[in-house]
């Protein structure tokens, strides 16, 4: 009987093109509006534009001036733009904002700057790092003048003892929050299902329910039977949402795909059961309380990212106790942890809490549901 149940309920489900619309259809536009909005802004590299700066040179066998040179050689690596003037040039480039910073070279290397930034703190630290490498090297050449020729080739050696790392191998993007979040919306989604699914079995709200009730089939068993079918519903809504974002707009999501789909399973079943819950509580009609999920879901998932993708961090420096007990919040964040992180501890975390939440509400549900009772149908 369970299985006949299941594929009935099934059947009903996948034939409701309303319901699909909310829990497919939308979150497919929502994911375009998403894509088409950020794209511009996602996986983008920056690249470090060369500063443009001023040059007097007073004297030209100066060292500083090969420094320059080599700072301004056209590539990849290019830190400065240089452009060799007089002084007077110089102080109207400056002034104008055509430049940076000029540099005033003569016996001495002074840096002349119109106001602070990080081009200038860059400058700044190319005239500091070569002022302490000359004062160094006569120091040295002071006290032993024949250490002259072994200081100088090993200043001229290109010596790296920096090795570059990335901290994560996975999308690092700040624009991918959105799209965590409307995983995250799709997953509650299935509140609706599990909603209509409370309404079903409840005589004093559908005439559907009237009948069910007066069956013999056991009351558990038709409850897990249509459990069973909305969170099959739900879970290939979000597998074809995925599938959507991944293969047609080309949104990462990482590769640790078996941990995405549990995730995917375990945030749809929360989403089932707590609308289950919320079904089974007091005898208001359906409709009304779709709209309170329906503003419910709007809170929580606001919180979430969904709407301004910083609001989640936000929350966490004034009150993390918060993001722990929002279901759309845990649910982007295991996304996050699981794109972003090499480990697996953060996503447990959540996982862990995301199953608690749904124990709570499948206990509660199914408590409330058997204990329905009617004088007469």
């Amino acid at each position: 009987m369970f299985f006949h149940i299941y594929k009935y309920r099934l059947k009903g489900l996948v034939r409701n093109w309303q319901g699909l619309f909310w829990t497919l259809a939308f979150p497919m536009i929502l994911g375009t509006l998403f894509f088409v909005t950020f794209g511009n802004f996602m996986n983008r590299e920056e690249k470090l534009q060369a500063i443009p700066v001023a040059a007097v040179m007073e004297n030209q066998d100066s060292y500083f001036k090969e420094l320059l040179d080599e700072l301004s050689k056209p590539g990849a690596d290019q830190i400065m733009n240089i452009q060799y003037t007089n002084e007077d040039a110089a102080g109207k480039l400056l002034s104008d904002g055509d430049v940076d910073g000029v540099f005033y070279v003569s016996d001495t290397v002074q840096l002349m700057v119109k106001k602070t930034g990080i081009n200038q703190s860059i400058l700044s630290s190319s005239l500091d790092s070569y002022l302490q490498a000359e004062n160094m090297i006569k120091k040295a050449i002071k006290l032993n003048p024949a250490s002259a020729e072994i200081i100088m080739k090993n200043l001229n050696e290109d010596v790296t003892v920096n090795k570059e790392i990335t901290l994560s191998s996975g999308n690092q993007d700040a624009m991918m929050q959105y799209f965590y979040a409307l995983l995250a919306m799709v997953c509650l989604y299935g509140c609706f299902l599990g909603l209509y699914n409370a309404g079903y079995i409840q005589a004093n709200l559908t005439t559907l329910a009237a009948r069910k009730m007066t069956s013999p089939v056991h009351r558990m068993t038709m409850i897990m039977g249509e459990f069973a079918a909305a969170v099959s519903v739900q879970f290939c809504s979000l597998l074809i949402l995925m599938g959507y974002l991944r293969f047609v707009l080309g949104v990462n999501f990482g590769n640790k795909i078996p941990a995405i789909l549990f995730l995917a399973f375990v945030g749809t079943l929360l989403g089932v059961s707590m609308g289950f819950f919320a079904g089974c509580i007091g005898r208001t009609s359906l409709s009304v309380k779709t709209g309170i999920m329906i503003a419910l879901n709007m809170f929580l998932c606001f919180f979430s990212g969904l709407f301004i993708n910083t609001i989640k961090n936000d929350v966490e420096q004034v009150c993390p106790i918060i993001n722990r007990i929002n279901p759309a919040v845990v649910l982007s964040d295991a996304f996050y942890a699981l794109d972003i992180y090499d480990t697996y501890d953060r996503y447990f975390k959540n996982i862990i809490i995301l199953l608690i939440f749904t124990a709570i509400f499948c206990i509660g549900g199914f408590l409330l549901a058997r204990r329905k009772k009617y004088a007469s149908l």
